[in-house]
């Protein structure tokens, strides 16, 4: 059985790691905006518009990918869906909080009362379906700065 590696020592590790890529001339890149939404469509725009206003994006199709997601690449912020078969986005949320893991949610939706879902999710913004392209840019940029 192998033990978790100690914080700290991770942490140190990291901070090598870093700075031996700074020291060949070799930015670290930067954490990406995981975006989860089941429906194709919304998840392409999303990715596109995303990706060329400069984000790294990675995507998920359900909250239980998302999950794995965040283990594989720890993302900056969520632009979450709340309605997906599988694990929708409350669920996803709870697990989230539940691993303590403090990464800022934005809710995108197309349910009637957005507020009130992304009070379930414990979410800092929320969009509702259709998205301004603009807004759903400046909410991701305002996060994951």
């Amino acid at each position: 059985m192998r033990n978790k590696p100690d914080t700290w020592v991770e942490s140190a590790r990291n901070t090598v790691c870093m700075k031996s890529l700074m020291a060949f001339g070799m930015e670290p890149r930067p954490r990406p905006v995981l975006i989860v939404d089941d429906d194709i469509e919304t998840l392409a725009a999303e990715r596109q518009l995303l990706a060329e206003s400069g984000f790294r994006v990675v995507e998920a199709r359900n909250g239980t990918e998302a999950l794995q997601k965040v283990q594989d690449d720890p993302p900056a912020v969520v632009v979450l869906d709340v309605q997906m078969p599988g694990m929708d986005g409350p669920s996803f949320a709870r697990e989230l909080r539940m691993g303590l893991r403090r990464v800022p949610l934005v809710i995108l939706t197309g349910v009637p009362d957005p507020r009130r879902e992304a009070d379930r999710c414990n979410a800092e913004a929320y969009l509702s379906k259709p998205f301004d392209a603009q807004e759903l840019v400046s909410v991701v940029r305002r996060f994951a700065a």
